[in-house]
């Protein structure tokens, strides 16, 4: 690398927030608005659709995923496929605990969501596989409120 990079580079890790940071003069109220806007105000579609202008937007907000981090099954079989759902879930429980909204009544909140979720995805599956699906998605989501404490 020559030194004029060498100086830019520099330069550019110094001023660059981390990722997730949040830019200079931010308010952290604003983010408790888009996490509730796509959490609560947002179809699953629409979601998985708009995920990745969002996090343009929005880049400081936690985009992490494990996917679901069910052992065992993971996030889809024959019948199921939770991944979206679990992207979802994952959003709002790791934002809303950065924010320090996490508490039971907001976990509770967002846990109905991820069922509604699940629900959702097994909607559109035929009549054999939707019933298989509808038990994945209360073992999902006993999981989740089993894992959280509830």
């Amino acid at each position: 690398m020559g030194p004029l990079a060498t100086v830019l580079f520099s330069v550019a890790t110094v001023v660059a927030p981390p990722p997730g940071a949040l830019p200079p003069g931010h308010d952290p109220s604003a983010d408790a608005v888009v996490v509730s806007q796509l959490v609560f105000g947002t179809d699953l579609d629409a979601f998985v659709k708009g995920r990745g202008a969002a996090r343009r937007l929005h880049p400081h907000l936690d985009w992490t995923t494990d996917g679901c981090s069910a052992p065992v099954v993971g996030s889809s079989g024959r019948s199921f496929n939770f991944r979206s759902a679990c992207v979802r879930h994952d959003f709002a429980y790791r934002n809303f605990a950065r924010l320090g909204l996490l508490d039971a009544p907001m976990r509770a909140r967002v846990d109905e969501v991820f069922r509604l979720d699940l629900m959702s995805t097994c909607s559109r599956k035929p009549t054999g596989s939707r019933i298989r699906c509808l038990a994945w998605s209360e073992v999902f989501f006993a999981a989740v409120r089993a894992v959280g404490g509830a």
